[in-house]
């Protein structure tokens, strides 16, 4: 009987025991999905304003004094450089698909670009004096960049078209003065790069550089007194113009400005 119920007790210890251990065993950790990466998307649409410094390049060749002569008295192949402000506005559409957007872009840039030349005939009278003036620029550009968030770099080409004026007053002493001011609107081709920093979802900032190439040539008219000048196959040129610049956009999106990763 003694032995009967030692073994209740040692078979009552064995099963809490076992119980005890079963309680005090650790549990699995259990794993949860990390919270949704919010990243920046780049399509949409934009307008903007912009400003910055812009700088061109022409040149001329023109006859003056007996310009019917070969040679005449005087031959001017100056290399003009004007330069000064420039402000606009931009607008245009933007579409990503991973980390690459593809947009195309418009704008219209107001500038203040000149430069002026002048000539005095030494231990004489005669007198010439040249200005180019650099008016506005427009462009219609593609744009492909990468985006990393709210940052976006990127590379852009496309047609551009100008605005110059040139103008020109030739005093000769013995034959009179022949004056013009002339507005030519040459056209060519524009390429760049810039960078975009999205600051909030609708506010952008950006610099960007562009490179215009134009190379059109203009044929300067002959006065009554075709001797003054300008002569025969006298021309102006319009070559190239480089702009820096900085600039704001308001974006407004379609299809969601957030997009969510996990």
């Amino acid at each position: 009987m003694k032995k009967l119920f030692l073994m209740s007790v040692a078979l009552t210890a064995l099963l809490g025991g076992s119980a005890m251990a079963a309680d005090l065993a650790v549990k699995a950790p259990i794993y949860k999905a990390p919270p949704p990466i919010s990243v920046y998307s780049w399509t949409g649409c934009y307008v903007g304003i912009h400003g910055g410094y812009g700088r061109a390049q022409t040149s001329h060749n023109v006859q003056f004094d007996d310009a019917t002569a070969f040679p005449p008295e005087f031959l001017f192949t100056d290399s003009f450089s004007p330069n000064g402000g420039v402000v606009g506005l931009q607008g245009g559409c933007n579409y990503q698909t991973g980390n690459f957007v593809l947009g195309i872009e418009g704008d219209y840039t107001w500038l203040n670009a000149r430069e002026s030349r002048s000539f005095t005939e030494p231990g004489g009278l005669d007198t010439a004096s040249f200005e180019t003036k650099l008016r506005n620029l427009a462009t219609v550009r593609g744009r492909v960049g990468i985006a990393q968030d709210r940052a976006l770099l990127y590379v852009t080409a496309g047609a551009a078209w100008a605005r110059f004026n040139y103008s020109y007053t030739l005093f000769d002493s013995d034959e009179g003065t022949n004056a013009a001011s002339l507005s030519f609107s040459p056209n060519g081709i524009v390429v760049g790069a810039g960078a975009e920093y999205a600051v909030t979802d609708w506010f952008i900032l950006r610099a960007e550089y562009l490179h215009y190439s134009f190379g059109n040539d203009y044929s300067l008219p002959t006065s009554a007194n075709p001797s003054i000048g300008p002569g025969l196959n006298d021309h102006v040129t319009f070559k190239t113009v480089d702009v820096i610049r900085v600039g704001a956009s308001y974006k407004f999106g379609w299809g969601g400005p957030i997009v969510a990763r996990y």
